[in-house]
């Protein structure tokens, strides 16, 4: 704030807001001269008598002590009330209680308490009326949209990150290392702060499997410092160290009721109050974690989740709910849909509200510029980016924000859909630029910031925005880098080395790798000399499809060149589709390969997929790995001896054996990762059913306890005359009595994406 001796003129800058909802808030600039006193001014602008004729809010926050509405006093002066429960409730004045001006809900909304009338949003103040000195602060048009765009959870994170059109509050909370803006815990102790509310409390009790989890720790021997894991020393990277040695978060032992002493793993669950005791919210993590901090943390986003789409419960506590304003002065879509309240599932229904947050309107125009270079985000990496966004009018086009290095998690919807859409489909290096219709005004104001009083001023109906955007780099998932921190070569490189030598030693002529991705196992192959003559590749990405169908492309398209190791192939496809459906093209192949893949489904379709491939695609040879679960805790016992997490929260069922030790997911996608003997009795199962020997093995570690990192699961066809077993066993597409047309169920052709035949 600037002191000013009253010898010369101040100039400020405020905000006036008309008590008439439809009428748009506007800068207004007040000049105060040396003689003046500046209620006076205010009053002029509020078109009352005087300054005795004004009334002044309390402040704003803490953080801006001189900025207050400023509004008339009613001819008769109402009830004075504070919406959010304050003591006192009221001040009972003299007169009607009914106010003859109109209420005027975006400014009482702002300092949580009853306005009437029109107001003006200023930061000025004066140590008495005449002579002396004043202080005064610009207030801008789109600082005022920020203030009420942070009145609200998901607009404070877009406010921490700076980014108003691109940030997205994050569906759910994944790691510390890999949160980028203000925190949920913080983002909810504000949220109550400004709506006049309790400090929000935290409960962390530890969860179920705690008993088995100790009885494991005192029989499990602790892990040397390093692994020979394929015959050299494998220590962790000083880089993946740090990211999976967290130290807790700075939580506060007050805001804790009860704070456990056991090593985990925890539940956490949060409750919020009113200032009067009224319960507003109880909600409970999902997980349990084994990092206190990371159970806080996903508590307390879960509670802004359910706020975010409940503002009833706000409602039955204040007279005016912040969202419900906030809501209609960035004219969200609303639609209603029941909900219950987490404690109790005899809780009252309660209506709830989906809010359309990020204008998910339309990409269109899509437009990527620059060479492949085959490095692209998957779930779980740190994206790291360049944009800017301008506001596109008839004659208009202004930067609205812009952005030189701005990182977020990939696949947790960290930006808006349309951005996250976009990188989905660059790769490293390359740039793109798209265009969407434009948001409500109040998003474009808060983002614009000193042109937002030129663009206020223009007709904005017809004006749509669009992005610029250049990919920089990525920083790998969890999973990746501790398989590359572990092994030499890495274990995906050992897993695509696995499959060569089975496709070699079989001399199969055929492959289909099912959910080939971008195509690793391919890039692998057709560097080395086979037998094959016909390849296919099944996966339901298109974007990482289409990837794999240039990798193919680069590799046999070699036009007069030599062709080398790939000389023998004739023929190579690539399809859109499910694995766990049939599609006759792809049927009866020599080999069919699973790399890592079935752990991305939910268990009961990794079932449908044995089923659909031993049962009906019938190869000769089919290759399926996935982890080793029982592998994890020495992947991760870096993280277990400091008792933190960063590399994914998720827990599994207590395994078997004895590394029995509960522990996390390698990715944020696995919806199940297996022990030995579950992996075992799911391919057993398959091989006894459709007539395959099945053989274990794996890649990651000397096989020993417990086990290999990637477990290998290698089905071989008992009967080498595939007609005569498919007889006995009555396959559904070889055996005699098969009939096309009465077996419908089978029907379900994949989509051909790209194809390639020897010239």
């Amino acid at each position: 704030m600037e002191f000013r001796e009253r010898t010369e003129s101040c100039l400020f800058t405020a905000i006036f807001i008309p008590c008439c909802f439809e009428k748009k808030a506007k800068s207004l600039n007040l000049k105060v001269e040396p003689h003046q006193y500046f209620l006076d001014v205010i009053a002029n602008h509020l078109s009352v008598a005087d300054s005795s004729h004004v009334l002044i809010s309390r402040p704003l926050s803490k953080a801006s002590s001189d900025a207050r509405f400023y509004f008339p006093v009613p001819d008769t002066l109402p009830s004075v009330t504070y919406l959010f429960g304050n003591s006192p409730i009221s001040e009972k004045r003299k007169g009607s209680p009914h106010c003859q001006l109109k209420f005027n809900k975006r400014a009482s909304n702002l300092v949580g308490q009853e306005i009437h009338g029109d107001a003006i949003l200023a930061a000025v103040g004066s140590s008495w009326k005449s002579l002396g000195t004043m202080s005064c602060e610009d207030i801008s048009l789109s600082s005022y949209h920020r203030m009420l765009l942070n009145r609200v959870p998901w607009g404070s994170y877009k406010i921490s990150r700076d980014a108003i059109l691109a940030a997205k509050l994050p569906a759910s909370f994944t790691t510390r290392s890999n949160w980028r803006g203000a925190l949920p815990r913080e983002l909810l102790k504000s949220f109550c702060h400004i709506n006049r509310l309790s400090d929000p409390t935290f409960s962390l009790s530890e969860a179920d499997s705690m008993e088995k989890l100790q009885n494991t720790n005192q029989t499990q021997p602790r892990q040397s410092g390093s692994l020979n894991a394929t015959g050299n020393e494998s220590g962790m990277l000083d880089g993946v160290k740090s990211e999976m040695s967290e130290g807790l978060d700075d939580i506060q032992c007050g805001e804790l009721d009860n704070e456990p002493t056991g090593r985990g793993p925890y539940r956490c669950a949060v409750k919020i109050l009113s200032k009067a005791g009224d319960l507003i919210i109880e909600c409970c993590s999902e997980m349990p974690y084994r990092n206190k901090s990371h159970a806080i943390q996903s508590a307390a986003l879960k509670a802004i989740n359910v706020l975010n789409k409940d503002n009833e419960r706000i409602c039955l506590h204040q007279d005016h709910a912040t969202f419900s304003i906030v809501d209609d002065m960035f004219n969200f879509n609303q639609k209603r849909s029941p909900v219950y309240d987490d404690t109790s599932s005899a809780q009252k229904k309660l209506p709830q509200k989906d809010v359309d947050l990020d204008h998910n309107h339309e990409m269109t125009d899509l437009n990527i510029t620059g060479p492949d270079s085959g490095k692209s985000p998957s779930s779980g990496t740190i994206v790291c980016i360049q944009y800017s966004i301008f506001l596109l009018g008839k004659s208009v086009r202004e930067c609205l924000e812009s952005k030189e290095d701005f990182e977020f998690e990939f696949g947790t919807g960290a930006v808006i859909p349309q951005l996250e859409m976009c990188v989905s489909s660059m790769s490293v290096s390359q740039s793109a630029q798209f265009y969407t219709s434009s948001p409500p005004e109040s998003l474009i104001l808060a983002a614009a910031g000193e042109c937002a009083e030129k663009i206020s001023a223009l007709p904005l109906g017809e004006s749509g925005l669009e992005y610029n955007v250049t990919l920089l780099r990525l920083m790998e998932p969890p999973e990746e880098r501790m398989e590359q921190a572990f092994f030499s070569p890495p274990l995906s490189k050992q897993r695509m080395e696995y499959a060569l030598r089975l496709l070699v030693e079989s001399h199969a002529e055929s492959l289909v790798d099912l959910g080939c991705g971008s195509g690793s196992l391919f890039d692998a192959l057709l560097e080395q000399k086979t037998d094959l003559v016909y390849i296919a590749g099944v996966d339901i990405s298109m974007k990482s499809l289409s990837r794999a169908a240039k990798v193919l492309n680069s590799k046999l398209d070699v036009g007069h060149k030599p062709r080398l190791a790939t000389e023998s192939i004739k023929s190579a496809f690539i399809y859109a589709g499910s694995i766990t459906n049939f599609d006759r093209r792809i049927h009866g192949f020599d080999v069919a390969t699973c790399i890592e893949v079935i752990e991305h489904m939910q268990e009961d379709q990794a079932y449908e997929f044995g089923e659909c491939a031993l049962g009906t695609l019938c190869p000769r040879i089919l290759m399926v790995s996935t982890p080793n679960v029982e592998y994890n805790p020495i992947l991760q016992r870096t993280v277990l001896d400091c008792k933190n997490d960063s590399a994914g929260e998720e827990l599994t069922e207590d395994v078997e054996g004895k590394s029995g030790l509960a522990c996390k997911f390698r990715n944020y996608d696995h919806k199940f990762e297996w022990t030995r003997k579950q992996f075992s009795d799911w391919a057993l199962k398959l091989a006894s059913q459709y007539g395959y020997d099945v053989e274990f093995s794996g890649v990651g570690g000397s096989g020993e306890e417990p086990g290999f990192a990637s477990q290998i699961a290698v089905f071989k066809r008992c009967d080498p005359f595939h007609g005569s077993w498919l007889k006995a066993r009555k396959c559904k597409i070889c055996s005699e009595d098969y009939n096309e047309s009465n077996n419908t169920d089978l029907e379900g052709p994949y989509q051909e994406v790209w194809k390639w035949n020897a010239r």
